[in-house]
């Protein structure tokens, strides 16, 4: 009864994290485009500002906490995946680069600091753990859906999980270097958020399916 919870809990938890990080970001966004502007952003081109890390040290700081809780989200979804992918060490590689990217987004939420809004390096500890968060996000962007897409090839279950996430590696890396500016990074993360759910959809078709066979 306890692993069907967190099955329910993790699944809902990696759906529900993209839908929060993506409307509190454009929520926060839309209400911080005068502070985004005078710092030359532009959302196709403009200047080299890092958004969303941007938003923290705007007008409003729930960047800080969309941060924090879509990481935290990410982690409990982890926890659910675990119990439901193949018993291969595979398997194992690509639960702990999940984690991995649900903590990377929680030490984002140490904010960037004031330097690099105009294309500087960081000044701080904090600064730089911010940088380190990011380049973590980017690596478990592009080595998690690989890993996972690894552990489940050959598994009736999860079989259309494996081509979607060897898809979602290969676009997370082709919209980060596509010159659109801020709009191919958004894509970027669409990509990777959409990756998460597609798995979290598998997971409560798994859970159901198994709940079907002890009825019966």
């Amino acid at each position: 009864m306890k692993g069907a919870t967190l099955g329910r809990e993790g699944g809902f938890a990696g759906i529900l994290a993209g839908l929060f990080f993506l409307v509190s970001v454009g929520l926060n966004t839309w209400a911080s485009l005068d502070y985004l502007h005078q710092l030359g952003w532009e959302f196709v081109g403009g200047e080299q500002v890092p958004w969303p890390s941007s938003l923290a040290r705007g007008p409003h700081g729930a960047q800080v906490a969309t941060f924090v809780i879509s990481g935290l989200l990410i982690l409990i979804f982890a926890l659910a995946v675990r119990d439901q992918l193949p018993q291969r060490r595979v398997s194992g590689f690509a639960v702990v680069l999940l984690a991995l990217l649900g903590l990377a987004l929680i030490l984002a939420a140490f904010r960037v600091d004031v330097p690099m809004l105009s294309g500087g390096s960081p000044a701080t500890w904090h600064g730089w753990l911010h940088v380190i968060a990011f380049l973590l996000i980017i690596a478990t962007g592009v080595l998690a859906p690989l890993m996972l897409g690894l552990a489940v090839r050959g598994d009736p279950g999860w079989r259309p999980i494996a081509v979607v996430s060897v898809a979602a590696s290969v676009l997370f890396v082709v919209f980060l270097f596509l010159p659109w500016g801020n709009a191919t990074f958004l894509l970027a993360i669409i990509t990777l958020f959409a990756w998460i759910a597609s798995i979290a959809v598998r997971l409560a078709r798994l859970r159901q399916s198994q709940q079907d066979q002890q009825a019966t």
